[in-house]
């Protein structure tokens, strides 16, 4: 399957694609990306990355063109503003555009929304209440009622090098004040996964053939507590610890989305599916976020 396998990979840019396209690269895919124009710009790093590769500068909404792949990795999302023109209608007009084999839709466990709080296993059912939610939610049934063979995965919070998204970024900058948020309470779970474990387990239920939906997450489930030590370890402050309580994440919600996650944040996301497909995560909390506090430090952005 991999070797002569021609995949599409769009939003390769961003953090999850940047740790996808060097594994690709690895097991000798043939590999064409899709990005925003101006991207490289605003992520220079990812320039290096896709060095060499056919690159396809287009919105997935706007892609007017043509092209016929093996299978399409469908990454590209946006976590706030224009959710359901990129996340839903951009993942339609994939389906509609580029002729493959197979899909890959990289979807969130917030596609659920107000179904987390019954559960967040596979058969949990999406009861979406934010823009992000809906988005996801209606791209999942896009993919589903479009006939062709597809993988629906539902990571927890992603984070790893190559990410300047707000969430841990922010949560650093806190700490390096000399104040450790802790969002709702130490002891509220969190299903952190580090982007190169959902890269790896992409490429494995790829090759695999597997169908369906696939949550993933990391070796085990977090806590408030551990990812501020983790990242407290790393800039080797402590800081005094502010209790920020759940109402102030219910209305930071309204603005930003992923924000629902820590008011939501179920005790647990089952992933029996994907260790039954002998997948298992491997990076812990402590290893991932050295990782990506050293890489954030190496732009200057801590």
């Amino acid at each position: 399957m991999v070797g002569t396998m021609k995949v599409l990979v769009t939003g390769a840019s961003g953090m999850l694609g940047c740790n996808l396209i060097p594994l690709l690269r690895e097991r000798g895919y043939d590999i064409v990306v899709m990005i925003n124009r101006g991207s490289l710009k605003k992520r220079p790093w990812a320039g290096e990355i896709l060095d060499g590769l056919k690159l396809i500068e287009s919105r997935v909404e706007e892609f007017d063109g043509h092209l016929e792949v093996d299978a399409i990795i469908h990454l590209a999302a946006v976590l706030r503003g224009p959710t359901m023109r990129v996340n839903y209608r951009g993942t339609v007009n994939i389906l509609e555009r580029v002729k493959a084999d197979f899909f890959v839709l990289i979807s969130s466990i917030l596609a659920l929304g107000d179904g987390l709080k019954e559960g967040a296993d596979e058969e949990a059912p999406c009861i979406p209440v934010t823009g992000y939610e809906r988005s996801k939610c209606e791209a999942e049934r896009a993919v589903m009622k479009s006939g062709i063979r597809h993988l629906i995965i539902r990571p927890g919070w992603i984070y790893g090098p190559y990410s300047i998204n707000p969430d841990i970024l922010s949560i650093a900058r806190w700490i390096k004040r000399g104040i450790k948020p802790v969002l709702v309470s130490e002891d509220l779970p969190l299903a952190l996964v580090h982007a190169r474990d959902v890269a790896k387990s992409i490429i494995h239920l790829l090759e695999a053939g597997e169908e369906g939906i696939y949550n993933v997450r990391g070796p085990k489930i977090y806590t408030m507590a551990e990812l501020l030590d983790a990242i407290s370890s790393f800039l080797d402050r402590e800081g005094i610890r502010v209790t920020v309580p759940r109402w102030i994440l219910r209305l930071a919600s309204r603005w930003f989305d992923v924000v629902r996650y820590l008011d939501l944040a179920p005790s647990d996301v089952p992933i029996d599916k994907l260790l039954n497909s002998g997948f298992h995560p491997s990076i812990d909390l402590d290893e991932g976020m050295r990782e990506s506090l050293t890489w954030m430090r190496s732009r200057g952005l801590i």
